[in-house]
């Protein structure tokens, strides 16, 4: 059954300097969209004809990566960012211009957040102050959650400042379309997505090939956090959805009070279940994935077939010249998607 697969064109960047410039000699790509990571990465390699392209680009300046479909569509923006690095590579076989970056995402990783004692404030206002400042739009469903005596040390990234406070109330701090979520995770149901070995109607998605992997060395049943003040509390927790007789425990620092002991407990059983049992699929072209939303991943060959439905985590494009074009999905339980 035929298809219509999409390919990355061209790149269109916007200089710091003003002039904007159309790249059509895109050779290889890495792009990598993640909804828990602060800042999405690309790799592209230029064929930089007589080095032209050399001196137009610097760091800083806007790259908008474009798919089209080859039927003449719409072009669809796969992912806008902000240059980090430039390599120029000259030798017999061609030279290439490297461009290195990240999307809006690096606003938040590179700068400190701003150093201050917060004798009271809440996780909301904290957020917006540190997102705000980059007009990063976010939404927040949590509770109303007070935080009394912060202090935000110098060369603390906004993200990871969040984040603790998000992990030890066990919300979670993730990112879909470039908006930062603070709350439960929830998938978007703009989008749902239908993936299969062997494909039946118009709807589905053909993948090449499936890989399915559950990693166990970073689960511990038990955590256990030591307290820091003077009457030391212990925090015991268990994770019940692993079997009594999976012995394996951690020890991690706690707080001052029984209450900061037990939110470094939750943390730290949170970060470890994230990218335990994931299905990776790897479907050819360049085909606009959008994480964040539900996947139903059916296999029909085979002696094991099988549908699960669970959530796209994180997709990544990639083209060279030995595998060409592909396009490769990572979903996970919605329970596990984050932790």
């Amino acid at each position: 059954m035929a298809d219509n697969w999409q390919k990355v064109l061209r790149a269109v960047v916007d200089t710091l300097k003003g002039p904007r410039w159309e790249v059509n000699r895109v050779k290889e790509w890495d792009i990598t969209i993640d909804i828990s990571r602060a800042a999405d990465r690309f790799v592209l390699d230029i064929a930089n004809v007589e080095g032209n392209y050399t001196d137009l680009f610097g760091f800083g300046d806007k790259v908008t990566l474009r798919a089209e479909m080859l039927d003449g569509s719409q072009p669809e923006t796969v992912l806008a960012g902000f240059i980090d690095d430039l390599t120029e590579n000259y030798s017999i076989q061609g030279n290439t211009l490297r461009i290195d970056g990240r999307d809006s995402g690096v606003y938040i990783l590179e700068n400190d957040a701003i150093p201050t004692t917060h004798k009271t404030i809440t996780l909301k206002d904290l957020a917006a102050g540190i997102l705000g400042e980059f007009g990063i739009p976010f939404s927040y469903s949590g509770p109303t959650i007070k935080i009394d005596g912060k202090q935000i040390r110098i060369g603390q990234n906004g993200w990871d400042t969040i984040e603790a406070h998000a992990l030890e109330n066990d919300l979670r701090l993730y990112r879909i379309d470039g908006k930062v979520y603070i709350g439960k995770f929830q998938p978007m149901t703009d989008v749902q997505y239908t993936f299969v070995d062997n494909r039946l109607n118009e709807k589905e998605i053909a993948y090449m090939s499936l890989n399915r992997k559950k990693a166990g060395s970073s689960r511990k049943r038990e955590i256990w956090a030591y307290g820091t003040g003077k009457a030391k509390p212990v925090v015991k927790l268990a994770d019940n959805s692993l079997p009594a007789a999976f012995k394996r425990r951690q020890v991690v620092s706690g707080g001052k009070t029984r209450a900061d002991t037990e939110k470094s407990a939750k943390e730290r059983m949170a970060r470890n279940k994230i990218g335990s049992n994931e299905i990776e699929l790897v479907i050819k072209g360049t085909r606009v994935i959008h994480p964040g939303r539900w996947a139903t991943i059916v296999r029909r060959w085979g002696p094991r077939g099988y549908t699960v439905k669970w959530v796209i985590a994180s997709v990544r494009y990639t083209c060279s010249s030995s595998r060409g074009e592909t396009t490769t999905v990572i979903c996970r339980p919605i329970e596990e998607v984050l932790g």
